[in-house]
């Protein structure tokens, strides 16, 4: 596969599995661009194998496929997978963490073998490795060749961040998730309400459903203006890479007005990009 070719089916998957930070990359310099497609794109194939596979042994398999294949890529081999060569040519050029690529992976054992998150902390570690760790990897990328920014402040962004939108995230995939066995709420939560994951697969959630969803929603706020608060601190080069959280608040006022197991919280594509065109750092309007 020539590279004009592999960069298109990389945008590809990118902008068909998850438009939204498609969207927000499509407002970075152009070299970052497209190793920001090869990172969301990688993200979208990690993210597709719980929702393919059947059986947690084949999950685990596909798992360490991508394993395998990032390694022979980091190291300079084409595979012929073309978002893993395009991730391999990006980690080598920007020099991106092998530990945050490593909990990406990682983290998606919980898709096909867990598939019951069974507490808060269960949870915290999950969106640490999945949004927060993208998050850290779009720094990343973004800084590239340029001013590094300052640790403490450059952590604190990325785990508040990866919170609030990582969770406001799961909460929007609950009613598809949930039809397929899957439960990102806590479980220890939803028993403090008064309900469990058996209800909600039964498409019985209740007003102990609702009562959890209107704390973690609560949560994801708290997160995202702690986020914005956190990006002051940082270069410029580092805040576009928190361009995605321009979109948490209208989605989690959408989440107020659906059935959260049987509709997705959804905005208007021109929402979209105007919230990404106009949203500035350091605010969490």
């Amino acid at each position: 596969m020539q590279a004009g070719e592999r960069d298109a089916a990389v945008r590809t998957i990118a902008r068909d599995g998850d438009p939204d930070r498609y969207a927000s990359a499509l407002f970075a310099s152009g070299a970052c661009r497209e190793r920001l497609f090869a990172l969301y794109a990688f993200n979208v194939e990690l993210a597709r194998i719980g929702e393919q596979v059947s059986k947690p042994q084949l999950g685990e398999i596909r798992l360490q496929w991508w394993r395998d294949a990032l390694d022979r890529a980091c190291a300079g081999e084409t595979t012929g997978q073309p978002v893993a060569d395009a991730l391999g040519r990006a980690v080598r050029e920007c020099d991106l963490s092998r530990r945050s690529l490593a909990d990406l992976i990682d983290a998606r054992r919980f898709d096909v073998s867990v598939r019951i998150m069974p507490d808060t902390a269960a949870l915290d570690d999950y969106l640490a490795k999945t949004a927060g760790a993208l998050f850290k990897l779009a720094c990343e990328i973004g800084m590239a060749g340029g001013r590094a920014a300052e640790p403490r402040a450059l952590e604190q962004a990325v785990r508040t961040a990866g919170i609030a939108y990582g969770l406001t995230g799961l909460m929007r995939a609950l009613s598809v998730h949930v039809r397929r066995g899957r439960v990102d709420i806590p479980e220890d939560g939803l028993l403090r309400h008064g309900t469990s994951p058996a209800q909600l697969m039964a498409g019985e959630g209740g007003d102990g459903l609702t009562e959890l969803l209107a704390d973690l929603r609560e949560t994801a706020r708290g997160a995202l203006k702690s986020a914005t608060q956190h990006l002051a601190e940082l270069p410029p080069a580092a805040q576009t890479a928190f361009l995605p959280l321009a979109l948490v608040d209208p989605y989690l006022s959408a989440l107020q007005k659906v059935d959260p197991l049987r509709q997705v919280a959804d905005i208007n594509p021109l929402t979209r990009f105007w919230r990404l065109a106009t949203w500035r750092f350091g605010s969490s309007a």
